[in-house]
């Protein structure tokens, strides 16, 4: 006998689900009602003609659902079914240990999130929401925060995760991202917002690549061309003094002047004196100085002038005098000729 495919078998099987369990709780006219009946005792008929292409575990599971209380829908009996045959489906990999969700250490981010189902039919849910975890190296997905089991889970070693805004058609699209790996079950999620949707996806590609050694444990330091690594046994040899140029004391670079307060106003009075013992009052030049307008006195380093008067002193200036000329000079660029 030649089997049925497996579409039709699946088409049969949902028709049959809906037919019995999610309009059981519709209030149908009694002409709707026969006609359902109709309809289901027909699909049981096919199936019974072919065994071998319809589970017999599929059949039972519908028949507990039918002896369920009748004050109970149904509907909701049968999506927790759906659920949990989504949940428990690890395409052959092995399930971890139950762990309740307030139990996981080292969680690096969690919060509730809609997870796609891999297989979902007509009249499942395509998008369920789940409390999920990324604790270490697995990502968990629970029922609420207070699930003392996980709903699944798996490790993400070798995927990579990636905003999808392809996934869904609704104002939620640009919210989807997917943790997907070569020969290995995608996975897909929907944030409440872009923005939350980002920081899922930025913290568990972090975490895969510290899986992977990329992010190094210390930082790296810039090293620079002219740098020499540090050596404690280099330190510990004496040092050559021969390196260091010893500069003579004239070449060494003079300070550079500093400018006078304030020009005085006018030129100060002059008292005669008897300069030949009046050695407090020889001044002798620091700097290279040019005078900018006649009244200013020029000089060079090492001259000797001599002060006739301080009057101005609050301005930066003093009347001096060399070889017979007089004007004003910076103070700031004398030092006292004799030590006294």
């Amino acid at each position: 006998m030649r089997s049925v495919p497996e579409e039709l078998t699946t088409l049969l099987s949902d028709l049959e689900t809906f037919l019995a369990e999610v309009l059981k709780s519709e209030n149908l006219t009694k002409k709707a009602k026969e006609k359902k009946d109709a309809f289901i005792k027909r699909i049981k008929d096919v199936k019974a003609s072919y065994p071998q292409d319809f589970k017999d575990k599929r059949d039972e599971e519908w028949d507990e659902l039918d002896e369920a209380d009748s004050n109970n829908d149904g509907g909701s009996l049968l999506s927790e079914r759906m659920d949990r045959d989504e949940d428990t489906a690890y395409d052959g990999a092995q399930q971890a240990p139950p762990v309740a969700a307030q139990d996981l250490q080292a969680v690096f981010k969690s919060g509730y999130l809609e997870k796609r189902r891999k297989d979902h039919s007509f009249f499942g849910t395509e998008w369920q929401k789940r409390w999920c975890a990324l604790s270490s190296n697995t990502f968990y997905y629970y029922g609420s925060e207070k699930d003392k089991q996980q709903k699944g889970e798996f490790n993400i070693s070798g995927y990579t995760v990636k905003m999808n805004n392809t996934l869904r058609k609704d104002s939620k699209k640009d919210c989807c991202f997917e943790i997907s790996a070569p020969d290995k079950r995608v996975y897909q999620f929907c944030a409440a917002t872009q923005k939350e949707a980002e920081e899922w996806v930025e913290q568990i590609g972090f975490v895969i690549k510290d899986m992977e050694g990329i992010i190094p444990l210390e930082e790296e330091q810039e090293m620079y061309d002219d740098c020499v690594p540090f050596n404690a046994a280099a330190m510990s040899e004496p040092i050559d003094e021969d390196i260091y140029e010893e500069l003579p004391e004239d070449e060494m670079p003079e300070k550079p002047a500093p400018e006078p307060v304030s020009k005085p106003p006018v030129a100060a009075p002059v008292t005669a004196t008897n300069k030949t013992t009046d050695y407090k009052n020889y001044f002798q030049g620091l700097w290279d100085c040019t005078g900018d307008q006649p009244d200013e006195l020029s000089f060079k380093r090492g001259d000797s002038i001599y002060i006739l008067s301080k009057e101005y002193d609050t301005f930066g200036w003093w009347v001096g005098e060399m070889k017979g000329i007089i004007g004003i000079v910076p103070k700031s660029y004398l030092t006292e000729l004799y030590i006294l």
